[in-house]
């Protein structure tokens, strides 16, 4: 125990923070002014070289980043099904989502009704069924998932509106709280 080491919580930063001293940062400004970047590269003592160009930031992403090899939309939308290669079963444009569940819905049952009938007289043709019923369940979660930022805003809406009547019915709380204490404030006066 005579050697003891302090532990953080936290890794240290990286080694480049080093990099943007006041006289770097100075540097990096003029050249921005001359628009002519130096071409040898800055040597500062404890940190390997680097060029001056370095020390500006990246420009920021604007249709799409990635995180760990998978890339994400900045923009977030939902995908068509023909982008993901899946066979669309309902109208383009502007549809009646709630018909189109119920159409597709009738739609897988009877292909799973026909599933059962090809399963039991000839088993080695089920798979035609197989690709219709997850063709059918695609385009219903693609439906589905239309409705997702809708159900956000409403979600959150009543969220913050329920929040809201908590803290309304806090301060009325507080309010009576408030009342009773310097009621019985004034009843203690009066003694």
């Amino acid at each position: 125990m005579s050697e003891q080491t302090t532990r953080s919580a936290w890794p240290d930063p990286p080694n480049y923070y080093k990099r943007y001293t006041d006289e770097n940062l100075e540097l990096l400004k003029e050249a921005k002014e001359k628009n002519q970047f130096p071409k040898e590269p800055i040597t500062l003592p404890s940190i390997p070289e680097f060029y001056l160009e370095s020390l500006e930031p990246p420009q920021p992403p604007t249709s799409e980043y990635t995180v760990f090899d998978q890339k994400w939309q900045i923009q977030d939308q939902l995908p068509t099904l023909s982008e993901l290669g899946v066979k669309q079963l309902f109208k383009e444009g502007d549809i009646d989502r709630v018909q189109e569940l119920k159409r597709l819905n009738r739609i897988l049952i009877t292909q799973f009704l026909q599933l059962l009938e090809t399963l039991v007289t000839n088993p080695e043709e089920f798979g035609k069924y197989i690709e219709n019923i997850s063709t059918i369940f695609i385009n219903m979660h693609h439906i589905l998932n239309a409705y997702r930022p809708h159900q956000a805003r409403e979600t959150l809406r009543l969220l913050m509106e329920d929040q809201i009547e908590k803290k309304r019915q806090r301060a009325e709380e507080l309010r009576a709280k408030t009342k009773e204490t310097l009621s019985f404030l004034q009843n203690l006066q009066q003694e």
